[in-house]
């Protein structure tokens, strides 16, 4: 998403044309007093719509810079710093191309802290060359996000929302398909039995989340936590990003058959308990972003569940040890495309998926998905037996995340 102001002053350098407010933008008054509440009021919602567009000084951010035309405005520069409260604020209400419309996404004193934050810019230019050095130094340290989102495809990410709003997920997986006829019977597989998750992130701070979720096969509902160790930083004095993921799941289909006859590996008879339905998932995430456009990460992860009588044959494993790989490459302002594998101890069971994004910002995403599983919580994924691809077909699907 981006916001804000004229990303058109440079327009005299790409032959467009300059955007002007009309007049009875600049009468407009600003309501708002110039204070420290109402700047940093404006600059949670600059961060949270603003900064990937037009950086986190307000110079630009250099992808967005050379992937739109025209590229985002300097928030700093005089020919933006010279425009009325009014004009600038009427920008943002309206919008223009790929600048969005705000009024009816933010209310409008919001809008107006806005402005309020981009005239805060304007005392960076003005700043002695010392200063301004120091203020490149600090932006520097500053922590990067190697993902913008706490899941990829499958996997989950080392990125934490700030410690305030939550997330909302769906997750959802239709039935397998081939290119045949029964690719257009079965219209690409949505006509097929499908998965879908639903889940809820709650960001305590930006080092810890919670979340809740409920998972249509296995009819799970579990809980999950993540915490950040250390997140890497713009001048790499820390190259990665660590965090630890744990979550609990919890089976409520009806309790498995099993003859009378089946045992623990004690001998005694195997008898269903409640603990029975527990479903474990523990991960240690690294990621690394390398670019502007390119970021990587790697996990080891131990998935457990506590079933599995032993006198059954074939007999299971109760643990499935898995290391998925997981990338992002950003194609430009509002797409990128993903990749996971997820080698595990499960010779039957390779998940390998595809994603492209086709609508992301610092607040959603939407991707269209290709995988070779229907299942999507790892308790139930990394047991699960995959499709092979090509002879058995694939799986669409589509993921979306949205923050509040």
């Amino acid at each position: 998403m981006i916001i804000l102001i004229n990303m058109v002053f440079v327009a005299n350098l790409t032959g467009q044309s300059v955007w002007q407010a009309p007049d009875s933008a600049n009468h407009l008054k600003n309501p708002l007093s110039v204070d420290d509440v109402t700047i940093a009021r404006g600059q949670k919602i600059y961060q949270s719509l603003c900064q990937s567009c037009h950086g986190a000084d307000g110079t630009g951010d250099p992808v967005m810079i050379k992937s739109l035309n025209p590229p985002p405005a300097d928030l700093t520069s005089i020919q933006v710093q010279q425009q009325t409260d009014g004009a600038i604020f009427w920008k943002i209400s309206e919008g223009r191309g790929l600048m969005a419309s705000y009024k009816s996404m933010i209310s409008e004193e919001d809008r107006w802290a806005v402005v309020n934050y981009i005239r805060s810019l304007k005392k960076e230019s003005v700043k002695n060359k010392n200063e301004k050095n120091s203020n490149k130094a600090n932006v520097n340290r500053q922590e990067v996000d190697a993902f913008g989102f706490s899941q990829l495809i499958n996997a989950k990410t080392t990125y934490i929302r700030d410690g305030k709003g939550f997330g909302f997920s769906i997750q959802h997986r239709f039935g397998a398909t081939k290119f045949d006829k029964g690719f257009v019977q079965n219209f690409m597989g949505l006509d097929l039995a499908a998965n879908v998750r639903f889940s809820f992130e709650i960001p305590v701070s930006k080092r810890l989340m919670f979340e809740i979720g409920r998972t249509r096969f296995g009819k799970f509902y579990d809980l999950g936590g993540k915490y950040l160790f250390v997140k890497q930083t713009a001048d790499g004095s820390i190259p990665l990003s660590i965090a630890l993921y744990e979550n609990v799941a919890i089976t409520t289909e009806n309790a498995p058959q099993y003859s009378n006859t089946a045992t623990f590996e004690n001998g005694y008879l195997f008898e269903y308990k409640f603990y029975h339905r527990l479903y474990y998932d523990t991960q240690i995430i690294v990621s690394r972003k390398f670019s502007d456009r390119f970021s990587a990460q790697i996990a080891g992860q131990l998935v457990w569940r506590n079933l599995t009588p032993y006198s059954i044959k074939p007999k299971e494993d109760s643990y499935v040890i898995a290391v998925p790989v997981s990338m992002r490459y950003k194609l430009g302002f509002k797409s990128a495309v993903d990749f996971e594998i997820m080698p595990n101890t499960q010779h039957r069971n390779f998940p390998i998926s595809l994603g492209y994004e086709v609508a992301s910002s610092g607040n959603h995403v939407f991707q269209i998905t290709i995988t070779n599983s229907d299942r999507i919580l790892s308790q139930n994924l990394l047991f699960y037996p995959t499709i092979k691809y090509p002879e058995d077909g694939f799986m669409l699907g589509f993921n979306l995340i949205r923050y509040f």
